[in-house]
Order: C-alpha cells, then structure tokens, then sequence
C-alpha cells in the first residue's frame, strides 16, 4: 500500500517542477557571473535552477521506470488470461466433435483418428459415411436409455458451439486476431452449422416414418456434393487447433488429447 500510495506521488512532481520552473523564469534573477571563477560563476539561483532540472530529470526517469514496470505487468497479466481462455477453447474444439473420434467407429478397420486431418483419409471417410446414424452409440447419460449416433453427434456439436460461444465472450479483449478469426469461421462453417447441429432433422427426413431405419452418414461422403464444407471444417479444426498450441502428432499435424 505504501509503495503505491508513494508511486502516486510522483504523477504530482512534474507539474510541481514545471510551476517551479516557471516560477524562476519570471523572477529571471542572475543565474550566472561572469566575473567568478569555477563554479563560483553560478549564482545562488542558479544553483535553485538548476536542482529544479535535476529533480524533473530525476523524477521523469522514476515516472518512465514505474510505467514500463506497469506496462509490463499488464502484458504478462493479460498473456496468462489469454492463455486460460486458450486452452479452454482446446478443450472445446475437441469436444464439439469427440463422438467422431470415438474408438468404437474405428476399431475393428483402422486406427483411430489422431488428428483432424486424418479425417479427410479417404479410407476413413468411407468408414464414417457408413455409420448407421439411427444406431446405439456407446454412450450413456444416466437414465438407462441407449444414446443414437446422431442424438450425440448433434449434442456433442451444440454443446461445443455453446461453450466456444462463452468463452469467445469471455475472453475476446485478450485472444490473438488470428484465434478469433479462425474460430469465428469454424463456429460458421456448413458442417458444423447444417450438418451436425442439425444432425436429427436430417435423421428424420431420411427415416421415412420408420423410427429404426438405417441412415448412413451419407453427408460425410466422398463426393462433389459433401467435399467442400466437410474438407474446410477439418482444416479450420486442426488450424484452430494449432492455434491454440495443440500438441503435434510425428507428422506435425495436430493430435486430438482427451483431457
């Protein structure tokens, strides 16, 4: 307290000195005499002038020292926020599409998914575009009734734009131009804004009345008509991702960490 009461202090010297200054400029009295020698030359109000210059000299070095020291402080303060809204936003991303990465979808074929763009592997599209939509998924929420695929795609997806949301809202004055513009564009994107979140209508148009028909992930497939919003989705994934300082996978792409 003390030490701030008396940084407090210094934004009054410098008018103080500069009312001083002043003061000896319209007096105008001698400062100098020629006919001394040494520095008997300067007069006994010169020497007031002149510790008036060495105390505003004095006292602008304190004041610059103790705004770098602010300046600073603010820098690393405002580093750490951003920081904590980045790896909230990590966390995030991953959610929104986790059911995807699920291990049960790829078990018994491949691998996997270590990062976003192993989902453009044409192989695992193929994989994905045949999951039956309308089918049990592996989850479970307490209440003892199965989960469908397209109830925790779409869940997954809205709870992710949610939470992104929020935290965008939170944490906006401190994240970089280039996190907010990529993730602007990831919560924008087609798939993600027509295709996961709306994931049950798109059931349902395609369940004709039958509640347990099969409906494959037919919009994930490899075609000119599900290409371009399924190929940018991912790319803005693994960008935002990177970001936000995801760990590397060996061939430098972002890994997905489920934590």
């Amino acid at each position: 307290m003390r030490k701030n009461y008396r940084f407090q202090i210094l934004d009054y010297v410098p008018p103080i000195v500069a009312f001083l200054a002043a003061v000896a400029a319209i007096i105008g009295s001698p400062k100098w005499s020629p006919d001394a020698s040494g520095f008997s030359k300067i007069t006994p109000f010169g020497w007031v002038v002149l510790a008036i210059g060495f105390l505003a000299l004095i006292t602008s070095m304190l004041v610059t020292s103790r705004n770098k020291r602010e300046q600073a402080t603010r820098k690393k303060t405002k580093e750490r926020i951003a920081a904590i809204g980045i790896r909230q936003l990590l966390r995030e991303f991953q959610h929104t599409i986790h059911p995807i990465a699920n291990d049960s979808i790829w078990c018994r074929q491949c691998d996997a998914p270590e990062s976003p763009l192993d989902l453009l592997d044409p192989n695992r599209r193929k994989i994905l575009a045949s999951l039956d939509l309308n089918s049990a998924s592996p989850y479970g929420d307490g209440s003892f009734e199965e989960i469908r695929w397209f109830s925790m795609l779409e869940r997954a997806a809205r709870e992710g734009v949610d939470e992104i949301t929020t935290t965008l809202q939170i944490y906006a004055s401190y994240l970089s131009p280039e996190i907010m513009d990529v993730t602007t564009k990831l919560l924008y994107s087609d798939f993600l804004r027509f295709r996961l979140m709306h994931i049950r209508e798109i059931v349902v148009a395609n369940t004709h009345r039958d509640a347990n028909r099969p409906v494959p992930f037919f919009c994930v497939a490899d075609d000119e008509m599900h290409n371009q919003d399924y190929e940018e989705f991912w790319h803005l994934l693994a960008q935002a991702m990177n970001l936000c300082g995801a760990e590397a996978t060996l061939q430098g792409e972002p890994r997905f960490t489920w934590r």
